[in-house]
Protein backbone atom coordinates (compact mmCIF):
# COMPACT_ATOMS: atom_id res chain seq x y z
CA UNK A 1 0.00 0.00 0.00
CA UNK A 2 1.13 3.49 -0.97
CA UNK A 3 0.56 7.05 0.64
CA UNK A 4 -2.79 8.29 -0.58
CA UNK A 5 -4.85 5.08 -0.72
CA UNK A 6 -7.56 5.37 1.05
CA UNK A 7 -8.85 3.32 4.38
CA UNK A 8 -11.74 1.81 2.66
CA UNK A 9 -9.58 0.55 -0.29
CA UNK A 10 -6.69 -1.02 2.04
CA UNK A 11 -9.77 -2.87 4.09
CA UNK A 12 -11.33 -3.90 0.46
CA UNK A 13 -7.54 -5.43 -0.29
CA UNK A 14 -6.87 -6.51 2.95
CA UNK A 15 -10.10 -8.34 2.83
CA UNK A 16 -9.78 -9.70 -0.56
CA UNK A 17 -6.45 -10.85 -0.12
CA UNK A 18 -7.37 -12.29 3.66
CA UNK A 19 -4.64 -10.98 4.88
CA UNK A 20 -4.52 -9.03 8.52
CA UNK A 21 -1.74 -6.32 7.65
CA UNK A 22 0.20 -3.92 5.40
CA UNK A 23 3.10 -2.18 5.19
CA UNK A 24 2.45 1.16 3.79
CA UNK A 25 4.98 1.87 1.33
CA UNK A 26 6.57 5.22 -0.32
CA UNK A 27 9.54 4.68 -3.08
CA UNK A 28 9.77 0.74 -2.33
CA UNK A 29 10.66 1.89 1.88
CA UNK A 30 8.76 0.91 4.68
CA UNK A 31 6.67 3.64 6.14
CA UNK A 32 5.12 1.43 8.62
CA UNK A 33 2.69 -1.49 9.65
CA UNK A 34 -0.95 -1.23 9.65
CA UNK A 35 -3.05 -4.18 10.98
CA UNK A 36 -6.48 -5.17 10.83
CA UNK A 37 -6.94 -4.32 14.62
CA UNK A 38 -6.02 -0.85 13.81
CA UNK A 39 -9.10 -0.19 11.47
CA UNK A 40 -10.91 -1.48 13.22
CA UNK A 41 -10.54 0.68 16.14
CA UNK A 42 -11.30 3.51 13.88
CA UNK A 43 -14.72 2.19 12.94
CA UNK A 44 -15.97 3.47 17.05
CA UNK A 45 -15.45 7.34 15.57
CA UNK A 46 -18.60 8.12 14.44
CA UNK A 47 -16.89 10.88 12.39
CA UNK A 48 -14.56 8.13 10.81
CA UNK A 49 -14.87 8.46 6.68
CA UNK A 50 -12.83 5.86 5.34
CA UNK A 51 -13.69 6.72 2.11
CA UNK A 52 -11.62 10.40 2.57
CA UNK A 53 -8.95 8.92 5.15
CA UNK A 54 -5.66 8.28 3.91
CA UNK A 55 -4.03 5.01 4.94
CA UNK A 56 -1.03 7.09 6.08
CA UNK A 57 -2.67 8.44 8.97
CA UNK A 58 -3.15 4.54 10.65
CA UNK A 59 0.86 4.13 9.94
CA UNK A 60 3.32 3.02 13.10
CA UNK A 61 6.11 4.84 11.96
CA UNK A 62 7.93 3.11 14.65
CA UNK A 63 7.43 -0.46 13.49
CA UNK A 64 10.63 -1.68 13.59
CA UNK A 65 12.13 -3.89 10.36
CA UNK A 66 14.13 -6.86 10.14
CA UNK A 67 17.12 -8.19 7.58
CA UNK A 68 15.90 -10.71 4.95
CA UNK A 69 19.30 -12.25 6.15
CA UNK A 70 18.54 -12.31 10.00
CA UNK A 71 18.19 -15.29 12.08
CA UNK A 72 15.18 -16.92 13.33
CA UNK A 73 16.54 -16.11 17.31
CA UNK A 74 16.75 -12.72 16.16
CA UNK A 75 12.89 -12.61 14.70
CA UNK A 76 12.00 -13.80 18.23
CA UNK A 77 13.58 -11.45 20.17
CA UNK A 78 12.83 -8.30 18.11
CA UNK A 79 9.13 -9.70 18.53
CA UNK A 80 9.21 -10.60 21.86
CA UNK A 81 11.15 -6.98 23.32
CA UNK A 82 8.78 -5.34 21.22
CA UNK A 83 5.82 -6.86 21.78
CA UNK A 84 4.80 -7.58 17.87
CA UNK A 85 3.35 -10.22 16.32
CA UNK A 86 4.57 -9.53 13.02
CA UNK A 87 7.27 -7.33 11.15
CA UNK A 88 8.36 -6.15 7.97
CA UNK A 89 11.08 -7.62 6.37
CA UNK A 90 13.38 -5.52 3.87
CA UNK A 91 16.48 -5.98 2.22
CA UNK A 92 18.65 -3.19 1.14
CA UNK A 93 16.66 -1.01 2.97
CA UNK A 94 13.50 -2.20 0.62
CA UNK A 95 10.49 -4.08 1.39
CA UNK A 96 10.94 -7.97 0.65
CA UNK A 97 7.68 -9.01 2.80
CA UNK A 98 6.02 -9.78 6.25
CA UNK A 99 7.01 -12.14 8.81
CA UNK A 100 4.57 -13.34 11.26
CA UNK A 101 4.57 -15.28 14.78
CA UNK A 102 2.32 -17.55 13.31
CA UNK A 103 5.23 -17.79 10.74
CA UNK A 104 7.62 -18.97 13.11
CA UNK A 105 5.68 -20.95 15.02
CA UNK A 106 4.52 -23.53 11.80
CA UNK A 107 8.86 -23.33 10.87
CA UNK A 108 9.77 -24.60 13.98
CA UNK A 109 6.97 -27.22 13.82
CA UNK A 110 8.11 -28.53 10.32
CA UNK A 111 12.05 -28.21 11.56
CA UNK A 112 10.94 -30.09 14.55
CA UNK A 113 9.10 -32.87 12.50
CA UNK A 114 12.23 -33.56 10.32
CA UNK A 115 14.69 -33.60 13.44
CA UNK A 116 11.75 -36.62 14.05
CA UNK A 117 11.92 -38.32 11.42
CA UNK A 118 15.62 -38.48 11.40
CA UNK A 119 15.91 -39.77 14.91
CA UNK A 120 13.46 -42.40 14.09
CA UNK A 121 15.15 -43.36 10.84
CA UNK A 122 18.86 -43.31 12.78
CA UNK A 123 18.05 -45.20 15.68
CA UNK A 124 16.93 -48.93 15.94
CA UNK A 125 14.70 -48.09 19.77
CA UNK A 126 12.26 -45.80 17.64
CA UNK A 127 11.67 -48.45 14.75
CA UNK A 128 8.83 -49.63 17.75
CA UNK A 129 5.87 -47.83 18.53
CA UNK A 130 5.41 -46.01 21.65
CA UNK A 131 2.32 -47.70 22.83
CA UNK A 132 4.97 -51.55 22.02
CA UNK A 133 6.94 -50.40 25.18
CA UNK A 134 3.63 -50.67 27.58
CA UNK A 135 3.19 -54.09 26.43
CA UNK A 136 6.51 -55.49 27.12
Amino acid sequence: MEPGESVDTVVRRMHGDAVGSVVVVDDEKPLGLVSDRDLAMAVLDETFDAEETDIVEFVDEETPTIEGDAGVYDLVELLSQKGLRRVPVVEDGELAGIISLSDVVVLLGMELQHVGTAIRSSSPAYERSGMEYYHD
